[in-house]
């Protein structure tokens, strides 16, 4: 884990697995999809975005499905990268 801790609240390692998991998909998915994902790890989504803060992730009405959107890409990053999970693109990996 990074020593340094990220401004904004503290998502929880599952938390941040669920982040990424959004983040990976575009930073938007289905309500089903996330709750499904939210579960496998623990908790709820709709707790975790009244927890987190919705200028951070939310809850919308697109063409009359429940979407969750990620509004805050850099605090997940930041949050992700504090608990080491973090997968660098291709183009930042380093031959050693």
């Amino acid at each position: 884990m990074n020593t340094s801790v990220p401004q904004g609240p503290d998502p929880k390692e599952n938390g941040a697995i669920f982040l990424g998991w959004l983040k990976k998909r575009g930073g938007l998915r289905g309500a089903a999809d996330c709750e499904r994902k939210c579960k496998e790890n623990g908790f709820e989504a709709k707790r975790f975005i009244k927890d987190m803060g919705e200028e951070r992730i939310a809850l919308y009405l697109s063409r009359g499905n429940k979407v969750i959107v990620l509004e805050d890409k850099v605090w997940a990053d930041q949050w992700m990268i504090h608990y080491d999970l973090e997968v660098p693109h291709h183009r930042h990996w380093i031959d050693l």
